[in-house]
Order: structure tokens, then sequence, then C-alpha cells
């Protein structure tokens, strides 16, 4: 999952989607690649862990969905991460390939906003089988990094699978740049999960933001069996599907 502009939700998004396929019975794992401002553990009620070592990495599973992130292996949540480019990027490697994933259908990783070390680091890595989904709101700001981003990907870093336009209050009457993959209407429930750390797709399955999140899944699957071979999706967020043999 990757966002132009942050504040708009995207890290939500990616949890969301995520626990929304585990609970599904998918397959799936978590990738917290916001280095500096890891948040993927808070909004899963996971506690800084002090993980030690970077070799045969270990996920922490939580409802079926394996999640690994730099929080994880804090102290303390509030400790600061000023690591530059390269460093970032070894990270990331170690999370992308030494981790004991396992089999997973979709592996979900979340960005932080702009095009910065993690997002450029990630498209070598995945060299060119990255696919975006990217996040925004309908602030003419926030459009404005989205076609930033959009024209981005569009210059061969990656596919992008649609936009998903967040915290919408009526915006589907809105004149948008784009038609949205999804629209995941405001809801003051998101930011009470969020405090309790139990994402809104399993504490409150019956409201129309967690109707409108389980839609948005099924069309980022049925987008991704469109695409040939195995790919990554970024939006603050990449998936990734495997091939079956």
């Amino acid at each position: 999952m990757i966002a132009g502009k942050g504040g708009v939700g995207k890290t939500t998004i990616a949890v969301n989607l995520a626990l929304g396929w585990a609970l599904e019975g998918w397959r799936v794992g978590i990738l917290d690649a916001n280095i500096h401002s890891p948040s993927v553990p808070s909004l899963l009620g996971i506690s800084a862990q002090g993980m030690k070592g970077m070799e045969g990495i270990e996920p922490v599973t939580v409802k079926g969905l394996k999640v690994i992130s730099v929080g994880l292996f804090l102290h303390r949540p509030h400790t600061p991460v000023s690591w530059r480019g390269p460093i970032k990027h070894g990270v990331l490697k170690q999370f992308l390939y030494e981790t004991n994933w396992g089999e997973l259908d979709y592996l979900v990783i979340d960005l932080p906003a702009g095009v910065g070390d993690e997002v450029m680091s990630l498209t070598q890595l995945l060299k060119g089988s990255a696919t975006a989904l990217i996040v925004t709101t309908h602030t003419s700001l926030s459009l404005t990094e989205t076609k930033r981003l959009k024209a981005f990907f569009h210059h061969g870093h990656a596919k992008t699978i649609g936009v998903v336009l967040n915290m919408a209050r009526g915006e589907r009457n809105v004149s948008l740049p784009f038609e949205p993959l999804g629209v995941i209407p405001f809801d003051p429930l998101f930011m009470e999960c969020e405090e309790k750390g139990t994402p809104l797709i399993s504490s409150f399955p019956q409201v129309e933001a967690a109707h409108c999140l389980r839609t948005l899944a099924q069309r980022c699957q049925d987008a991704l069996k469109e695409l040939r071979g195995p790919q990554f999706t970024i939006t603050a967020t990449l998936f990734y599907k495997r091939r079956k043999s």
C-alpha cells in the first residue's frame, strides 16, 4: 500500500485488508515497511517485543496473520529509528527474504507516504513484479499527490492496481480524476479500533465501512487474478499472490 500524502489512512486500510483475507482462510503476511514510524503492530494490538537478531526472523502471528515490523524489535514503542538509505534497504531485504513467512497467498507491504528510500528499495528488490494500490482522500492536496504517484509508477516502476478513496463523506458523487477501486466511508469506529488495537473489519464486521473493506478486498483479488505471474501490490501497501504449482 502506498499514499502520496500522510494521514490518509493507508496503514489502516492495509491492516484491515490483510486481516480480512486471513480471517477468510487465506495465508497472509503483512510487512511494515515504514522504518521510521512503524505503526502496524500498534493497530494490531501487538506490543514492542524487543526481538533480537535479524537472521531467520520469525514473524508474530495475530489471528492467523503473520506480521513483521521494525516496531517489534524496539524495547519501547517511542524509541526513535534514524537509519539512512543503505541500512533501510538492507533491513527491508532481510524482512522480505529472511523472514520465515512459510507458504503465503498474499503478502501485504505497508509503505510510508511518498516516494522515498523504502519505495525505491522495494521496487528494486521486487524487480518489476510490484503492483501498487494507492490510498487517497478527496482533498485537492491528496489527489495531487496521488497523480504524482500514478505518474511515478507509470514510468515503469510498478503496475498500479487502482486507487482507494478513504474517509469518504459523500464524495461518491464528487468528480474525481479516476474511477476508484474502492470507497471507504468515514467512520469514527476506525479511531476507536486503532486505540484498542482491534481492526474494524474483525471488531465491527456489520458496519458499512467493514462491508466496503470486504468489497475492496474482493476487487483486489479479482484484479490480481487478471495480472500474469506472481505480483506484489504496493499502496501504502504491497500484495503478493503466489502462483500455484
